[in-house]
């Protein structure tokens, strides 16, 4: 994770859990997210730019 609105999870890592593209209000524009679960706090959304997918090395 590059950037984040909460301190502590930045340079984390994650998994994947949704990837949506919103509008709000109905009438504004497209939104990208993408939310990571990230151990030891939860669920994280964040902009596309704000990460680094990284290849599984598992």
């Amino acid at each position: 994770m590059l950037h984040a609105g909460v301190p502590r999870v930045e340079g984390n890592t994650g998994t994947i859990v949704e990837v949506s593209r919103t509008r709000r209000p109905p009438t504004g524009p497209l939104r990208d997210r993408v939310t990571l679960d990230v151990p030891g706090h939860g669920e994280v959304a964040l902009s596309p730019t704000d990460i680094e997918v990284l290849p599984d090395t598992g």
